[in-house]
């Protein structure tokens, strides 16, 4: 049994139009009424086995949720570290979907070996911050390994730069304007730029634009007391926010990159603009990760405003994982876990009246092949963090 579930979404075709789209989904979200009655420390053992996808994020967010229950005042440095893991495991997310999936779509053979010794980052980039023992604890202790994490972030550098961009990945985050991008599209044969040329040249670039609505800062307090209140689990299934429904993917954090700008303005919310907006998220990740180590290691970190529940024995953890904002909710009683709730970015962004239903709507039917190859280029796009079934009828 799969125990993250799937998402069956089925698109109703009549007269060579999209007349409705239905997404359902099996993903178990009350598993985490697994954790009522257990201590902090067993739930904090307990859920990165439960949650594989992307479990450095969610043990991230479980561990700050924790913290602010017990009134554990942050430490930045631990704060940061945990932070450049879960960047880390973006990178490895985004280049995991690039060169297997993408790579699928153009038909190009995907090099299983470079994609398997992608499974490492993780257990390195870990090992070089902290023990094995005390990783995403309440009061875990910092041991920056500085050479073993810089040979972690030449490993994204690398890959990406020789599989992805054919060039450094901050050479390819500096491009600025769209005359650049198409010089690139052009001299290049990545099987990355092989698929954007062919979006660009069959004139699927601006497909799928349902728009995009960044989901926004949400205060602490109101988040808390949003789940709290009887119909919790109705909204972490079919997240709303003021009766508006948001996304949050990597589009919504890089949407102020000047050539994403650009190509908002010439292909929309499309195909195009949300397959460059991982690819620029990537691309600036190794830059990212090296001025952070330094910062780690010159101790030049600022804490910022700590973030609170809504009470007493509550927290609140929030993380931009690779697929978009994660959100744990803890709350103790007497030491104990009495309640425990995750909005993850998937319950956004496919919602039924999501970004992804809303793009999908948005397709010409005309031919159920074509179609269906538009649709999975646009879900893999927005990425969902389970799989997922497409039925056209």
């Amino acid at each position: 049994m799969n125990v993250e579930g799937e998402l069956h979404i089925k698109l109703y075709r009549r007269q060579a139009r999209i007349e409705k789209v239905a997404i359902s989904s099996t993903r178990p979200l009350q598993l985490t009424h697994l954790f009522e009655g257990k201590s902090v420390k067993e739930l904090l053992s307990m859920l990165p086995m439960l949650y594989s996808v992307c479990a450095t994020a969610q043990a991230s967010a479980a561990a700050q949720a924790c913290r602010q229950a017990m009134g554990i005042h942050g430490n930045a440095r631990i704060e940061l570290a945990e932070s450049m893991l879960v960047t880390v495991e973006t990178a490895r997310e985004h280049l995991w979907r690039i060169l297997i999936d993408w790579s699928n779509f153009v038909e190009k053979a995907v090099d299983r070996a470079l994609v398997a010794s992608l499974s490492n980052l993780l257990p390195m980039a870990k090992h070089a911050c902290f023990n094995d023992s005390d990783l995403f604890t309440l009061q875990p202790r910092l041991v920056v390994d500085q050479e073993r994490f810089s040979t972690v972030i030449e490993q994204i550098a690398k890959t990406a730069a020789d599989s992805v961009f054919a060039l450094a990945p901050a050479d390819w985050y500096a491009y600025a304007d769209i005359e650049d991008f198409d010089v690139w599209l052009e001299q290049t044969a990545t099987p990355t730029s092989t698929l954007l040329r062919r979006i660009r040249d069959e004139q699927s670039a601006r497909l799928a634009d349902g728009g995009s609505y960044p989901l926004p800062p949400i205060d602490p307090q109101a988040i808390c007391q949003r789940l709290s209140e009887e119909d919790a689990d109705q909204f972490i299934a079919a997240p709303e926010w003021k009766g508006a429904v948001f996304e949050t993917t990597p589009m919504t954090r890089m949407a102020p990159h000047p050539l994403l700008r650009q190509l908002t303005k010439l292909y929309g919310f499309g195909l195009m603009t949300r397959l460059v907006a991982r690819l620029l998220e990537l691309a600036s990740i190794p830059a990212r990760l090296n001025g952070q180590m330094q910062a780690l290691i010159e101790d030049r970190i600022d804490g910022g405003a700590p973030m609170a529940g809504s009470g007493a024995d509550e927290g609140l953890g929030q993380v931009e994982a690779a697929r978009g904002r994660l959100i744990h909710r803890a709350v103790l009683d007497k030491g104990m876990i009495s309640g425990y709730q995750i909005v993850a970015p998937t319950e956004w962004n496919f919602h039924p009246r999501g970004v992804v239903a809303r793009g999908l709507l948005s397709l010409p039917a005309r031919e159920i092949d074509t179609l269906k190859r538009h649709a999975d280029l646009f879900i893999n796009a927005v990425d969902p963090c389970v799989g997922y079934r497409l039925e056209i009828v």
